[in-house]
């Protein structure tokens, strides 16, 4: 339920009573998202902001 409401590695140690983060991610680590979507989606966020701004445009589905 941690790993799912979004919370650290480290909140899940402490709670679960591992003596590391690495026993938490040995055992729990597959259940974390993949970052690299999460980073994908940020940095599309972002440039395409940017871009659209950059171009004199407004952001799709806001605006006129």
């Amino acid at each position: 339920m941690l790993i799912f409401a979004g919370e650290n590695v480290r909140v899940g140690q402490a709670r679960l009573g591992h003596k590391s983060a690495m026993e938490t991610l040995d055992t729990y680590g597959h259940l974390w998202p993949d970052a690299a979507d999460a980073t994908r989606t940020a940095v599309a966020a972002v440039l395409g902001t940017a871009l659209l701004a950059e171009m004199g445009q407004e952001r799709p589905g806001v605006g006129g």
